[in-house]
């Protein structure tokens, strides 16, 4: 699902967190806020779909504050309003692309230019920075950069060390995207406190997406032992103390959901 982030800087305001990114679980979609200076934090909305309220003609400022302002926390919601009424909004459209190898001699496609995931989690520089070294380890043995017949062979074996890596972080991006995502639906509206009450358990329910998030575990396997384990422990509590038919029926669509959110985004593990 296509989405624009709409870019704010709030200006001398503190997070709830100090020195921490924060992400709003917000309706319809998710609000990130981090901070980029000592005095100023950079606020993304998302607005799901391709089309945004008009900038110029105020709809989008009206939106912000009517919309969006009453679920940013207390402590910058004041720096938030007045960030929407100096009128510096920016506007950036998110994307998800599946890397798709062209072999020219002599040329390589690196970053969003070759391979992108929604911007979310914040795994496009991860998987950028982790495409340098593999590919700098890859070219470091040669000394004659000009013989396209040989870099060839080098560059192939890029595109398969690289996919542990991209393809679990890609992954995970449109998951979390997903699931974050506001509905009206009973299954997904309890997959999302599920997803995010596993990694208040902290252990290894935080530090496990964390490492995967942040590209230190690159086993896609990984990935689909938390993914099922969040469906095991948002059916596991809507059955405890006691299970009812409504409850069980949840449970089910849960799982239902879940495996079909799986398959949907399993097409990311081939890059």
């Amino acid at each position: 699902m296509p989405s624009n982030f709409v870019g704010l800087v709030l200006e001398n305001c503190e997070l709830p967190f100090p020195n921490h990114g924060h992400v709003v679980l917000g309706d319809p979609s998710p609000i990130l806020f981090y901070p980029i200076s000592s005095s100023e934090v950079r606020c993304l909305v998302d607005v799901p779909g391709s089309k945004l309220p008009s900038v110029a003609s105020g709809e989008m400022a009206h939106h912000l504050k009517t919309m969006v302002a009453p679920q940013v926390p207390p402590q910058i919601r004041d720096a938030f309003i007045s960030a929407v009424e100096k009128g510096n909004i920016r506007t950036m459209p998110n994307r998800s692309m599946p890397a798709d190898p062209i072999h020219t001699p002599g040329a390589l496609l690196l970053g969003d230019a070759f391979n992108m995931r929604h911007p979310l989690t914040g795994g496009g520089m991860t998987v950028a920075l982790s495409d340098i070294v593999i590919l700098r380890d890859l070219l470091n043995p040669l000394v004659d950069l000009t013989n396209k017949e040989s870099l060839s062979k080098y560059i192939e074996s890029f595109y398969t060390l690289r996919k542990p890596v991209a393809s679990t972080i890609n992954t995970l991006a449109g998951a979390l995207y997903k699931v974050f995502l506001a509905s009206p639906d009973d299954a997904r509206s309890e997959m999302r406190r599920a997803c995010f009450d596993y990694l208040s358990l902290g252990g290894v329910c935080s530090s496990g997406p964390v490492a995967l998030l942040s590209g230190l575990n690159p086993r896609p396997m990984s990935l689909v032992l938390h993914f099922f384990a969040v469906a095991i422990f948002g059916v596991g509590r809507l059955l405890v103390p006691l299970p009812s038919v409504k409850r069980l029926w949840l449970g089910a669509r849960l799982i239902s959901v879940r495996r079909h959110l799986l398959l949907e985004l399993l097409k990311y593990f081939k890059i």
